[in-house]
Order: structure tokens, then C-alpha cells, then sequence
């Protein structure tokens, strides 16, 4: 007869081998893979475009897409999302191209790549595409008059007016390799990144900002950089899915200063910008002590974010840790996405919203520098915690003078829709479900990556563009029906950079004061409206506008009407390009 005490024992051995086996299955998880999730990937052989979604009456955002004349289907190459690469997706930026005062939209494919892609041979390359704003809420497709069909595996784009000459430039993020579009004047650009030395060649190109690091009046250039990506890696534990961030080597950021001349030096090393072991996958700017001068926050993936201190010269010293920016609530450095910059309590000091794979964190500034991570307090980690988010934007979506949330949600591994999150700002920092708001749109599965918001039917309501992976962006006009007044501010600097970035703006209307620093508004892949919106609520008057220029001049203007976009140039002749 079999002694019983010895079977329980063996039951018992049995159990704790197999705890410890998933125990080191975890482990590997974690630093392999970093949240793959153990699910089986649906079989999806063709990617179906999303038809136009339609909106309800009271619906605030409708889908016009297809009316505005946005004929652009992101090119996926491949059967299924097969790697990191692949999953990050790709964006665009809204640009005022022509000076016309309308908001252009341009989109960047990624296309065929050798070693990411698996795609058939001779698989052509689809073009990037510039939409221009007609103003009658549609757009012309005029990619090939300007010259910007692009080339080469293509994720992010920015623009700015780097030469201070009247006319926004273009830098397109890519894989290898990125471009810089210079602004003829006459509708047209000119490649030139090889010329200007900003080609950033075999840089995994993921994100970038102009800013003026130095505070010499002209833009200087951010590029984040990703990883190394090795198509022959396998060790990895999941079959279904694909290996993490921290399977491959991570590049340097770069940083190149803006000569004057039309060409920049690298000065990644120099600055301090250039600190080994993170893999970025965003990039933001603002002064974050309020000191005066630009800094830099860097989202990254797997690793701890960066927050690059600005000495008012160009030099940096990442101060993450101390300013408590570096982990989220639980101490993780989990995925990072965005990076979204804006004052969402109203207490006159800009907030850091990040989305994640896993929790986000939404970090308050504080009076002496440091940031609390608010994620769970504000609502936020419980409205979001199911979705893994991408491109992240802060914006007033009824004009009531608070900051509202907008959220691309799409899944990392497989080619899954998710709906997007729209999160109403109860006007203390904390925030709410309003997706029955917004409407259909919000209840409809896309896989999302970038987002971005704009004015660009100049009637005072923030509008949104999403890009995703494998189908259509989505442009959403917003309708709202409030009544509330509404103010943009558009910026000309002439001792600054002429796009006026690090300039602070306070807005006194309705007893109520507003601030916003003028930046590069880049998120996850995309670039917003590089003019800054402020929702007045009743007030139908400004009763004073206050800027600081980032040369410490104030200039200060009275008793304005409301519903306008003004323009404001600094006092001062201008400085020559």
C-alpha cells in the first residue's frame, strides 16, 4: 500500500515546480516582453477600410472624413502585426503650408521595409500625402505639386518655420533615415536634410520637436530615437507574439543646433542630451521649473522617462527621478506613449498627461518643481486601464475654459479595434466618461495609433484627426452647440523664433485666468495646431492678454473682443533669417 503522506508530498512538489516555472515565465515576461499579453491572435488576412461612421444629431464629433476629401489609407504591409516596429504606426501634422490662415493636414506612410515588413516583392511604396484646407470644409490633395510624396519607412512629422522666413518647413521622422522638407514660398519644398545635416541616418526615428534650446531666436531640432531593431532576434517566450523593447539595443537621442545659415550641428553630445539605455517613443516640450527656458520630456518604452533640464544655454541634466516624472503611480517604467503638456486644474502651472501600455500617469506640477502623479485621484487610471493608449491630446472641447481628454486606444500586438476615450475635465483636474457625448464615433472599434487636434474650419471648436494602422485616419468636426465663447491666440515672434515657441500666455476673461506656453505640440506620431485655443465660457470679452516672449519681454493687450483668431507679432524688428 502507497504511503498517503508521500503522495501529498509529491502533490506538493508537483505544485511548487509549476509555480515556479510560471514564476520564471513572468520574470522573462517582464524583461523580455514588457506586458505581451498570452492571448491567441485572431486570424485577420485583409484589412477592411472602416466605412464613414454616422453620427447621431446630438452627437458632439461627426466622421467627415470621406466629405472633406481625405482619400488617405495608411499602407500596412504585412498579414498581422509581426514586430515592434510594425506596431508603432504612423502619424502626420497639421501645418499652415500657404500662409492662408487654414489648417493643412499632412500624413506620412510607412510602406514596405526590408527586414520589418513582410510584404510581397515589388510591393510599392504608397506616397505620403499633403491635404490642403480649402476652407470650405474640404481639402485638395496636392502632394505632388508641393513635392512631398516622400520616401522610405515614414512615422512621425513635424513642422516649423526653422529658417525664419514666413514659411513652415516640414521634418519627416523615419526608419534609417529622416527628411527635412524646406518651405519654398510658392507651394512647393525642397528636400534638404542631407544639406542641413539633419538626416539623422540610421536613427530608428520615432518622434521629434523644434525648439530653441539655446534662446538665440532660431530653432533648434529634437529627434527621438527608438531602438535597433534585429529581425533575427527569437528568444523571446511567446510563439503568438513578438519580442519587447528590451530585446534590442537602445539609440541615442539626437539634438542638432540651428546655425542660422541653413544647416545644424550636432550637438547631442555636448548638450547632455545624450544618455545611454532609453528607447524613446515621444517627445514634448515645456518649461517645467518655470524658469524661462525650454525643456525637454522624453517618453520612453520599457525604460524610465527622461525630463532634460534646460540651463537657459542648451546644456541638459536629465532630472526625472527628482522631479518624480521619471516611473508611473506603481514606480513601473512601463510602455510610454504621449506626452501631452497643458494646465488641467487651472492653477497656472502645466501638467504632464503620458499614455501608456499599462497605467498612464497624469503628473500635476507642483510650486517647487516637483510633479505628483495624479493617475488614479483624477479618475483617469480607472477610465483607462483597460486600453493600451497611443496618441494623447489635451483640448477644450465645449469651450468652458478647462482641458478636456481625448485618447487613441488600438491593441499592440494584433490588428484589433478599440474604441477611443473622450474624457471630460470637470474643471478640477479630475475627469469623467463622455463618450455618450461625443457620440457614435466613440463607440466604434478602431486601430488607433496617432491623434491630433486642430481649429481647421476657424469657428473656434477644436477638431481631431486620428491615424491608425491599416485603415483610414478619421476626422472628427466638432459641433458643439454650447455658445461659449472662444479665443485663439496665433503668435509671431521677431527677436524669438518667428513661430514664438517658449512664449507664456496668460488669458484674463470672465474672472477666470488661463495659461499656455507656445510649443511644438507634438504627440504620439503627430504634431497639433501650433496656435494656442482658449474656451471663455459666458465671457464675451477678453478683458487682458498677457505674453512673455522668451527674450523676457512682456507685452500686454486690453479689452479684446472674443470669437477671434488673433494674431499677435512681438514688439521689436525683426531679426534676419
Amino acid at each position: 500500500m502507497r504511503n498517503p503522506k508521500r503522495k501529498s508530498g509529491r502533490t506538493l512538489i508537483f505544485i511548487l515546480g509549476l509555480l515556479a516555472v510560471a514564476a520564471g515565465a513572468v520574470a522573462l515576461w517582464r524583461y523580455f516582453g514588457q506586458s505581451h499579453p498570452l492571448t491567441v491572435e485572431p486570424t485577420r488576412s485583409v484589412l477592411a477600410v472602416t466605412p464613414p461612421v454616422i453620427a447621431g444629431p446630438d452627437d458632439l464629433f461627426e466622421d467627415v472624413t470621406a466629405r472633406a476629401g481625405i482619400q488617405f489609407v495608411n499602407q500596412f504591409c504585412d498579414t498581422k502585426i509581426a514586430n515592434i516596429l510594425e506596431s508603432n504606426g504612423a502619424g502626420g501634422c497639421w501645418l499652415d503650408y500657404d500662409g492662408d490662415g487654414l489648417m493643412d493636414l499632412f500624413l506620412v506612410n510607412s510602406g514596405p521595409l526590408d527586414g520589418v515588413t513582410h510584404h510581397a516583392p515589388g510591393t510599392a511604396r504608397q506616397p505620403n500625402r499633403l491635404y490642403r484646407n480649402r476652407g470650405d470644409g474640404t481639402f485638395e490633395d496636392v502632394t505632388d505639386k508641393a513635392g512631398l510624396r516622400g520616401e522610405g519607412y515614414c512615422t512621425a512629422a513635424i513642422s516649423a518655420d526653422y529658417d525664419n522666413d514666413g514659411h513652415p518647413d516640414l521634418y519627416v521622422v523615419g526608419v534609417g533615415r529622416s527628411y527635412l522638407y524646406h518651405n519654398r514660398g510658392d507651394g512647393t519644398f525642397e528636400e534638404v536634410a542631407d544639406k542641413a545635416g539633419v538626416a539623422n541616418l540610421g536613427g530608428t526615428g520615432i518622434g521629434a520637436v523644434f525648439l530653441d534650446a539655446d534662446n538665440d531666436g532660431k530653432l533648434d531640432l529634437f529627434v527621438a530615437n527608438y531602438l535597433t531593431f534585429d529581425p533575427s532576434y527569437q528568444l523571446y517566450y511567446n510563439p503568438d507574439a513578438y519580442p519587447g523593447p528590451l530585446s534590442y539595443k537602445p539609440q541615442f537621442n539626437k539634438l542638432y543646433r540651428n546655425r542660422g545659415d541653413g544647416t545644424f550641428e550636432d550637438v547631442s553630445k555636448s548638450s547632455g542630451i545624450e544618455i545611454a539605455g532609453h528607447r524613446a517613443m515621444s517627445v514634448a516640450v515645456f518649461d517645467c521649473n518655470n524658469d524661462g527656458f525650454q525643456d525637454i520630456y522624453v517618453s520612453d518604452d520599457g525604460t524610465p522617462n527622461l525630463l532634460l533640464v534646460n540651463d537657459g544655454h542648451g546644456h541638459f541634466k536629465d532630472m526625472a527621478a527628482e522631479a518624480g516624472m521619471a516611473f508611473n503611480a506603481m514606480g513601473e517604467a512601463a510602455g510610454s506613449m504621449a506626452a501631452t503638456i497643458g494646465d488641467c486644474n487651472g492653477d497656472g502651472r502645466e501638467d504632464v498627461l503620458v499614455t501608456r501600455f499599462g497605467y498612464g500617469s497624469l503628473y500635476m506640477g507642483g510650486t517647487n518643481g516637483l510633479y505628483d502623479d495624479r493617475m488614479m485621484a483624477s479618475g483617469l487610471g480607472a477610465l483607462t486601464a483597460q486600453f493600451v493608449g497611443w496618441g494623447g491630446c489635451f483640448l477644450d472641447f465645449d469651450n468652458r475654459g478647462k482641458l478636456d481628454i481625448f485618447i487613441a486606444n488600438g491593441d499592440a500586438h494584433y490588428l484589433v479595434g478599440w474604441e477611443s476615450l473622450l474624457l471630460e475635465n470637470r474643471g478640477d483636474g479630475t475627469f469623467t466618461d463622455a463618450a455618450a457625448k461625443g457620440g457614435t464615433f466613440f463607440t466604434t472599434k478602431i486601430r488607433g495609433r496617432g491623434s491630433a487636434v486642430a481649429d481647421y474650419d476657424n469657428d473656434g471648436r477644436m477638431d481631431v484627426v486620428v491615424t491608425t494602422i491599416g485603415d483610414r485616419p478619421f476626422l472628427l468636426h466638432n459641433r458643439d452647440k454650447s455658445g461659449n465663447h472662444w479665443l485663439t491666440i496665433d503668435l509671431e515672434g521677431t527677436q524669438a523664433n518667428r513661430d514664438g515657441f517658449g512664449a507664456k500666455v496668460k488669458v484674463v476673461a470672465g474672472g477666470k485666468t488661463q495659461m499656455a506656453e507656445a510649443r511644438c505640440a507634438f504627440g504620439f506620431l503627430m504634431q497639433s495646431d501650433r496656435r494656442l485655443h482658449f474656451g471663455l465660457g459666458q465671457a464675451d470679452k477678453v478683458d487682458r492678454i498677457e505674453i512673455l516672449w522668451p527674450d523676457k519681454q512682456v507685452q500686454e493687450l486690453t479689452n479684446l473682443k472674443a470669437d477671434q483668431i488673433l494674431k499677435v507679432r512681438e514688439p521689436g524688428e525683426r531679426k534676419q533669417p
